[in-house]
């Protein structure tokens, strides 16, 4: 075997210690730092690369990134959900943690060329458990705080209302599939050349957008993460302050993430959403 041969093969199985321009040239996607939030383009992504050149090290696999990512979401809900000063501290920690790690996985994958259909699967089951058990760990800290099991009602609003939103793109693209899998004959797939209709990119300025985008934006997994960092700052700088921001925090979202959530799905029946989505991104293939 050649020596190039052997590299090549020890690159990508990760005994080949890549160097961090190798890295930052094939692991990262196109355009990363234009696409995305604020937090994935800024901090995440650019910070992620060295916890994948380490992880690259170590001989881990992007499952193994992706399962401890689950973990630190989960250890995260159990943090919040003690409902004292310093765990809800280290729960933040966590949810910062993990959400490094969901960056780091895909870069092992690129890294190595082990990017697959099962990765992404893993991805987002790791995003709906993370955003159902971070909802309800926040009621239920305030319950565990007060010894009210009212909040652990609002946890569950909002736990409930934040899946629903991240189930709404992934409901249709299922009914899209049984509909492909029914169907006779075969489509053209015209979603990736700009038949996939893309929200707002800015804050639209006439009703109802002016409010409800704002609304929705509120409720984005990153949005949510820079609110729980806000309150951690408070449990450390101001402790008396922090329990009743916290308070309006969860009442605010108890209220807010099922009506959004119930707006959308009636929003997308009434205007036949799904069945215009399939039309602008598969077309039938004349035989």
């Amino acid at each position: 075997m050649s020596i190039a041969t052997r590299n090549a093969l020890e690159t990508r199985s990760g005994r080949h210690a890549p160097r961090l321009d190798e890295l930052r040239a094939r692991a990262h996607k196109g355009h990363h730092r234009e696409i995305g939030n604020w937090l994935a383009r800024r901090v995440a992504r650019p910070s992620a690369i060295y916890g994948t050149w380490l992880a690259i090290r170590l001989g881990l696999s992007a499952h193994q990134v992706t399962a401890a990512a689950l973990a630190a979401s989960m250890l995260s809900a159990v943090a919040l959900g003690i409902g004292t000063r310093w765990p809800f501290v280290a729960g933040v920690i966590l949810a910062h943690l993990a959400l490094w790690l969901d960056h780091v996985d895909g870069q092992i994958a690129r890294w190595r060329g082990t990017a697959s259909l099962d990765g992404v699967y893993l991805d987002y089951l790791m995003h709906h458990a993370a955003g159902l058990s971070t909802g309800f760990a926040l009621g239920y800290g305030l319950s565990a705080r007060s010894g009210d099991p009212r909040w652990s009602i609002a946890g569950l609003a909002i736990g409930a209302g934040w899946t629903m939103l991240n189930l709404h793109n992934d409901c249709r693209y299922k009914a899209f599939f049984q509909r492909l899998k029914a169907a006779p004959g075969s489509f053209r797939v015209d979603g990736g050349s700009g038949g996939r209709p893309q929200p707002p990119a800015s804050w639209p300025l006439r009703f109802p957008g002016v409010l409800t985008w704002p609304a929705y934006k509120a409720c984005e997994p990153h949005v949510v993460l820079l609110g729980l960092t806000a309150l951690a700052v408070l449990a450390i700088a101001a402790p008396r302050i922090w329990p009743i921001a916290w308070q309006i925090s969860v009442l605010t979202m108890a209220a807010l993430a099922p009506l959004l959530a119930l707006a959308r799905v009636v929003r997308s029946a009434r205007k036949g959403a799904a069945e215009s989505e399939f039309a602008r991104w598969f077309r039938p293939v004349d035989k």
